[in-house]
């Protein structure tokens, strides 16, 4: 995706109106049709885009604590993007999204990515469970495959209830996730520093 110039200029609009207390939708609509945006432009805006004071509300839930629980799918399928340099960004709230739409739930390459997150986790002696959406098709194979290797893994019906309900650090970056829960931190981010540099929103534009 080639980051053109006029995308930085809508960058700035979109997020003043959003200061301003417009609604994102037709905000973003607006913008769109004076920048004349193309689908992945106006996506990787409402993904990357967020208000001063969302990005405050978020900052002051960022915190690590030594349990956590970790949104599945969601981390998986981000870091699945982002090493293979499909469109990834380090967005103006400081937390990496992708704009793939979920469209890898069905990759192969999922058990082995949260085997290495788990490794990941460990290693910085974090005590953890992923949660898996139980509506996704092979989500209990794929728990069990997991739980043979000593990796706390469960499947639920509604997985992004069960993870903005919980009281302990969650590993998401879905936003309504995140507005909704008590604590959060970027942990993907952190796992992504030592694999590849994304680029920032909207620093790099």
């Amino acid at each position: 995706m080639i980051l053109r110039k006029e995308l930085k200029e809508a960058y700035i609009d979109y997020k003043y109106l959003l200061n301003r207390g417009y609604n994102r939708k037709p905000a973003l609509d607006l913008v769109t049709g004076r920048y004349s945006l193309s689908f992945k432009e106006r996506l990787l805006l409402y993904r990357c885009t967020h208000s001063d004071e969302e990005i405050k509300e978020i900052k002051e839930k960022t915190i690590l604590e030594k349990n956590v629980v970790i949104d599945g799918y969601n981390v998986a399928i981000t870091i699945l993007n982002a090493l293979d340099n499909d469109e990834a960004f380090i967005c103006d709230d400081g937390f990496v999204r992708d704009l793939g739409l979920g469209s890898k739930k069905g990759d192969d390459r999922i058990e082995d990515i949260l085997i290495l997150f788990a490794e990941f986790c460990y290693a910085l002696g974090l005590s953890f469970t992923i949660i898996l959406d139980s509506q996704i098709s092979h989500s209990g194979e794929l728990a069990s495959n997991l739980r043979k290797r000593g990796i706390n893994a469960k499947t639920v019906n509604k997985a992004d209830k069960t993870v903005m309900s919980s009281e302990l650090t969650i590993i998401s970056n879905d936003f309504v996730i995140m507005k909704n829960s008590a604590k959060l931190f970027d942990l993907v981010g952190l796992f992504l520093k030592s694999y590849i540099d994304l680029p920032k929103i909207p620093e790099d534009i």
